[in-house]
């Protein structure tokens, strides 16, 4: 089953006429896991979006929710609206995320999400990608491990980081972890 994701994915790739093994070798997503994100069978990280709207000459947003590349000047997002949109997992980074602006809403440098980062995840590997991320910790415990660095952030903590350098964040204790993320990448 394809996802809204995954078929703006192939739309994209398609349209700029590259073979899933271009993508992969510009953006080192292998060719095997963008076939699984265009199926359906798999949602990419935020990370992986970034990359891909990168070489697939769209912004995040675009990937996300579609639409337009013209900013609006206020867009206002009332809670049934975020609650609409759909929550995404199954992504190889051990979080589950769900859009907190206006689904669709075109133009805007930054995305706001809700993260969920599930406990046990031993098998996450840093990731970098361009931009710069924020994250506000609303409950739990999070490890955030950033180059060199590695940090215990607990209920009101953030982070705002280089998103270029390998990073990885991940939920401490029996049960998952919620923060608030914005990433923000140019272009």
């Amino acid at each position: 089953m394809t996802t809204a994701i995954g078929d703006r994915i192939r739309r994209m790739r398609e349209a700029q006429a590259l073979s899933a093994e271009q993508v992969s070798a510009l953006t080192g997503v292998a060719a095997a896991q963008l076939e699984a994100f265009e199926s359906g069978g798999a949602i990419p990280s935020v990370g992986v979006v970034i990359k891909l709207a990168r070489v697939l000459g769209s912004r995040t947003d675009g990937i996300l929710h579609g639409g337009d590349a013209m900013p609006h000047p206020l867009i206002v997002c009332r809670a049934g609206d975020a609650a609409t949109a759909e929550e995404q997992s199954d992504n190889d980074q051990g979080y589950r995320y769900r859009t907190l602006g206006r689904p669709g809403a075109p133009g805007q440098g930054m995305e706001p999400l809700l993260l969920t980062f599930d406990p046990g995840q031993t098998q996450v590997r840093p990731i970098a990608h361009d931009g710069q991320e924020f994250v506000y910790v609303l409950e739990g415990r999070v490890e955030l491990l950033h180059g060199d660095e590695r940090h215990t952030l607990g209920p009101g903590d953030s982070a705002y980081i280089d998103a270029s350098r390998p990073h990885l964040f991940r939920a401490l204790g029996d049960g998952p972890s919620r923060a608030v993320g914005v990433v923000w990448s140019a272009g």
